[in-house]
């Protein structure tokens, strides 16, 4: 790219006119003498990720739109597009989405294009009342340079010693960090180092985690990663096992049932004396004490038009009263 190549009034606009809610961004190598190609991904609210780019040859106009994705159904929260895959991440429990990306010459291509991946989620169990630093210093990622190998780091619940570090292409695990000293994790975030001047040395990723106690402690994910690519492990997120033990550090006496209450609630549908109006009212010779069963709408209706005043004023009647306007009944009859 150029000094002047985005001197332009407007750089791009959706095609939908949504929200831009992630962005991504992307540079080539550098092919020939006109520059870059500049690679644009960002997801909108309405779920829909698109990719657009610039050619150098397009000098002085917008990026144009390459490829469209309408797999969420949820606001995209994050977008990362790198050298090998494009990577997704909506509002709905973090449900991640991923693409193989094909480059010619380092540049996108369509021949064969970009192809499906994986699908998976990295759920993250916060407090209703959690700091507001707390999503700052518990960002899950991606994590890593844009050409090299992405990490996710899930936290499944806010008091935890444990983190997953897990592929940010397909979800598999790579390792379990477990607190040293069994502290709570409060906070974590991912450096990676220049390597040294040595011939063959390379960058190390490195993992800090913060802790409630007030240490800090440091782990070295690029040992983790080459034992990884070791291994013939098939883990990807927590397992039952695993999760079942971390919601037992979780108090979820404060918690909503899940299951929607029939509408409108049949608290609100009450006759005389709170009962329901879908109940119909038989009296016993002995006792005005209602039975309830319940029937249709149009029944109950009908069935409390025609309750006699005595019902009603039996019904209203204190335990006391009850008996003697029972024994008064009686001795009537």
């Amino acid at each position: 790219m150029k000094d002047n190549d985005l001197l332009v009034t407007q750089l791009y606009s959706d095609p939908a006119c949504d929200m831009v809610t992630a962005l991504s961004v992307y540079l080539t190598p550098k092919t020939s003498l006109s520059g870059n190609w500049i690679e644009i991904a960002y997801g909108t609210s309405s779920g829909t990720v698109r990719v657009i780019v610039q050619h150098p040859e397009t000098v002085g106009h917008g990026p144009q739109l390459f490829q469209t994705f309408t797999v969420h159904r949820t606001p995209v929260t994050k977008v990362m597009l790198s050298e090998k895959h494009l990577v997704s991440v909506c509002s709905e429990y973090n449900h991640v989405r991923t693409w193989n990306v094909t480059r010619f010459r380092g540049m996108i291509s369509t021949q064969p294009g970009s192809t499906p991946l994986a699908s998976f989620k990295i759920v993250s169990l916060d407090d209703l009342d959690s700091l507001v630093s707390y999503s700052a210093g518990n960002d899950f990622g991606p994590f890593g340079e844009q050409d090299d190998q992405q990490l996710f780091v899930q936290k499944v619940v806010s008091n935890t010693d444990q983190l997953f570090i897990r592929q940010s292409a397909t979800g598999k695990r790579i390792c379990l960090i477990k607190a040293v000293d069994g502290s709570t994790i409060s906070s974590f975030c991912v450096h990676e180092c220049e390597g040294s001047n040595r011939m063959g040395s390379c960058p190390r990723r490195y993992l800090f985690t913060g802790h409630n106690n007030g240490s800090v402690q440091m782990w070295d994910l690029t040992t983790a990663l080459d034992l990884y690519k070791q291994g013939n492990k098939d883990e990807s997120g927590p397992s039952a096992t695993e999760l079942v033990k971390l919601l037992e550090q979780v108090d979820l006496s404060s918690s909503r049932c899940s299951s929607p209450c029939v509408s409108p609630s049949p608290s609100l549908l009450i006759g005389p004396n709170n009962l329901p109006l879908g109940a119909k009212l038989t009296a016993p010779s002995s006792r005005l004490s209602p039975v309830v069963s319940y029937v249709g709408q149009a029944d109950a209706e009908h069935t409390t038009n025609k309750m006699s005043d005595e019902c009603v004023q039996a019904m209203s009647l204190s335990g006391d009263q009850r008996d003697i306007a029972t024994a008064a009944t009686n001795k009537a009859s």
